[in-house]
């Protein structure tokens, strides 16, 4: 099916628009893993520094050029990034799908102009 949509053609099999439609649907999103870990602040005059409970630190890391970036994510943004975190792992998988969808949509074309 080929159509015309806000002044743009729009090649794609209905897969493809379901797939669209979803993308259009994506909240904020970041690339990247949180992970929590525990780890001594490095304040020589904090109580981590001679016993006792060591800090909990939320971070956020991804790869760029081949090396792994790390962020700090104070902890009262942990739940907000959690969600960009699984935006952004939602947003490959569509990527994918509208991949795939459009792969085969040139390929039923292609079967379509033989026939």
């Amino acid at each position: 099916m080929y159509t015309y949509h806000m002044g743009r053609h729009k090649a794609t099999s209905d897969e493809g628009k379901r797939v669209l439609m979803r993308i259009r649907r994506i909240k904020p999103f970041v690339e990247g893993s949180l992970t929590v870990t525990h780890k001594r602040c490095g304040d020589p005059k904090c109580r981590c520094a001679r016993e006792g409970p060591i800090h909990e630190a939320a971070l956020l890391t991804w790869k760029e050029a081949g090396t792994t970036q790390t962020v700090y994510v104070p902890a009262r943004y942990r739940e907000e990034v959690e969600k960009w975190v699984e935006e952004g792992r939602l947003l490959k998988r569509l990527a994918k799908a509208m991949s795939a969808a459009q792969r085969e949509f040139l390929i039923r074309q292609k079967t379509l102009k033989k026939t």
